[in-house]
């Protein structure tokens, strides 16, 4: 498996974690919820998500850094299988409409889903093994890079719901869906004969 130089990474981790945290979801539709009564909401909430998830990060990127050749090939490929079915599962699930509140909401909602504890154990991982190659910097940008997508997305988000704004209907979420799922599909594929070349 071919490491990555540093630009290739950064795109890698931003197109990845962009169809993951765009996909409509709990943070997507809580965001969505807690934004029309503060436009600020989506910030809180990614504040709260990332404080679960940037510890998670670098426990990843030590753990990744004792993995050999052979085990990041498996969990590559393992990556590659999660990212497919998570493709599947968002194109065939509802969105679930769960409300909570800003930071606590970020940080409940990410430590307790499945899906997200699913992705890091597996894509997560091999991106933070990817990382490892790229020594400190490349964990900074990998923290960087993926936490800006959350936040620019779910900032975003947040702000034009609580502005009125009426493009979250069902024909963008579902646009939404297939979007978020196809790049999904895309890197799963990816991951997969990344692992066996």
């Amino acid at each position: 498996m071919n490491s990555l130089d540093l630009f290739s990474f950064a795109a890698m981790v931003a197109l990845i974690s962009l169809s993951g945290v765009m996909a409509p979801g709990p943070l997507f539709a809580a965001t969505i919820a807690a934004g029309r009564d503060d436009p600020r909401a989506g910030f809180m909430i990614s504040a709260g998500h990332a404080a679960v998830e940037i510890p998670l990060i670098a426990i990843l990127f030590l753990f990744g850094s004792f993995l050999g050749e052979v085990e990041r090939r498996i969990l590559a490929f393992v990556g590659g299988v999660v990212l497919l079915y998570i493709a599947y599962t968002e194109l065939r699930s509802e969105m679930e409409k769960k409300v909570f509140r800003n930071f606590f909401t970020g940080a409940i909602m990410s430590a307790l889903n499945p899906y997200f504890l699913l992705w890091w154990a597996t894509i997560g991982l091999s991106l933070a093994t990817k990382a490892v190659d790229l020594g400190m910097i490349g964990l900074l940008v990998f923290i960087v890079v993926h936490e800006a997508c959350d936040f620019g997305w779910l900032g975003f988000v947040g702000y034009s719901s609580g502005k009125g704004a009426t493009i979250w209907g069902d024909k963008a979420v579902k646009t939404l869906k297939i979007v978020s799922s196809g790049l999904l599909a895309v890197f799963g594929i990816y991951f997969i004969v990344s692992a066996l070349i």
